[in-house]
């Protein structure tokens, strides 16, 4: 198993990976293949890793990007792994590899955006446990009763 550059071909597997989480909701999945798509455009400013079986089918997937009118942050739009293979230390390698790559390209600060709601609590545990700290919280911002968290992380110190 490894980690490469998304591809064309990896758009399915990607999109039903997304939906085995059972987090993401229709409209949100929508989103990811939009971007999933753009990303596949170097210009685009998204870049997505997957990480894939021996078969190359991909079985976890991470999309981030620089956060436009600032220097040294990105954002990181998306990490998941299929629930099969969950608890075997893709999401850390596939966010261990972004971290990387936006150090290696002058990045100093990741920020993640995430939903308050229970089905989210173990990426923000994930977060929390790589390094990542709580930096906002903006209540009712998807909808009543579900917040914007944003957790961050400085990778240079």
């Amino acid at each position: 198993m490894r980690i490469r550059e998304v591809a064309p071909e990896d758009r399915n597997d990607l999109l039903k990976l997304l939906e085995a989480t059972g987090v993401f909701k229709e409209y949100e999945i929508s989103v990811a293949d939009e971007v999933i798509q753009e990303s596949l455009s170097p210009a685009s400013g998204y870049y997505s890793l997957c990480f894939v079986n021996e078969e190359n089918r991909a079985v976890g997937y991470v999309c981030w990007g620089s956060t436009p009118c600032t220097e040294g942050t990105y954002d990181l739009y998306w990490i998941a792994v299929h629930p099969s293979f969950q608890g075997n230390g893709i999401g850390k390698k596939l966010l261990d590899c972004v971290e990387g790559r936006v150090k290696g390209s002058g990045g100093r600060l990741i920020l993640i955006e995430t939903s308050s709601l229970a089905d989210y609590e173990p990426s923000r545990r994930f977060y929390v446990h790589n390094g990542y700290k709580q930096y906002a919280l903006i209540p009712d911002f998807y909808r009543p009763g579900d917040h914007l968290i944003v957790y961050g992380k400085n990778i240079l110190s």
